[in-house]
């Protein structure tokens, strides 16, 4: 009998963020639940991220990897599971905190739900120097026989882990999302089996000007989580059934793929932008070609943009 405690990753993708970093790695070494290790991988930071990393250097439970140029964080993201060795994973943007029982909450969840991919609690909504501000009201328990891509709300969100098998089970985060990655990241496990949601708040969410899925970034983030929708019906065996569940029509997901695609393409991703074109133009031809040419006219200021 295998009395080993199961270990918990707590994974961290970090770009640019030093002035908090520390904060976040110290409420995950203050956890009451020990079997942890620590996941970090740096994005091609700038900011002299390496002055934390070095405080922590002689610490055995954090591992720390650098990508050689800028990737994005679904990228990171996914080479953060894939060098964790746990059992179970969690993320925890650098810039937030856990409370102090989060993982231990969590992992004694997992042990006795085993056959669910993904569990997730709510979480606290906090100022810039964390000061709880409220809990977030629009997490909660998928409805059973549904999907949490069918739906506006509620939703799964921090703290949201998972069985790092059922992930590897999947394709992985796509590389390409540079906003909306943990959605895509939700949508995959839900393919892997059900999810549970645990009523407390156990994660500090820190609304700043620098964070990537707030203010001015939102409408991008909403963009790419569409993209993560039109995603969900390629891999369907009902494509036509699934298009129906999601709560948005297909003229938003192909104009969300036309408009990511545009993003890869200015970033010289040739492959990634051509492809999802490609995708969408095959799923839907006449609504793409609809479309892309609306856009081109608004572009060109021959009709309103709206």
């Amino acid at each position: 009998m295998n009395t080993s405690p199961t270990v918990f990753s707590a994974l961290i993708a970090s770009y640019n963020n030093r002035k908090f970093l520390s904060e976040c790695i110290e409420s995950i070494l203050s956890q009451t639940y020990q079997a942890i290790e620590i996941i970090i991988v740096d994005d091609y930071s700038d900011d002299a991220s390496t002055l934390v990393y070095n405080k922590y250097k002689h610490d055995s439970r954090i591992k720390v990897y650098f990508n050689e140029k800028n990737h994005g964080v679904g990228y990171t993201k996914d080479k953060c599971i894939r060098l964790a060795t746990g059992d179970i994973c969690g993320f925890i943007d650098p810039d937030d905190k856990l409370d102090h029982s989060a993982i231990e909450i969590m992992v004694r969840a997992h042990e006795q739900n085993p056959s669910y991919s993904l569990i997730y609690s709510t979480h606290y909504i906090c100022d810039n120097l964390l000061n709880i501000k409220e809990v977030a009201q629009y997490v909660g328990q998928i409805p059973a026989g549904q999907k949490s891509w069918c739906a506006h709300r509620p939703t799964i969100s921090h703290f949201a882990t998972f069985k790092r098998r059922n992930y590897l089970s999947t394709t992985g985060i796509s590389p390409y999302l540079l906003k909306a990655a943990d959605k895509d990241l939700y949508y995959k496990l839900e393919d892997t089996g059900p999810v549970l949601f645990i009523n407390k708040p156990l994660y500090y969410y820190r609304h700043h000007e620098k964070s990537i899925s707030l203010h001015a970034g939102s409408k991008i983030a909403y963009k790419y989580s569409l993209v993560g929708k039109f995603n969900v019906v390629l891999r369907s065996n009902n494509k036509k059934e699934t298009l129906q569940k999601i709560p948005n029509n297909l003229n938003s997901l192909i104009e969300a793929v036309i408009f990511i695609s545009v993003i890869e393409l200015k970033r010289k991703n040739y492959k990634i932008g051509f492809l999802l074109s490609f995708r969408g133009f095959l799923f839907s031809p006449i609504v793409f070609l609809q479309v892309f040419f609306y856009k081109i006219l608004q572009i060109l200021s021959i009709i309103p943009y709206k």
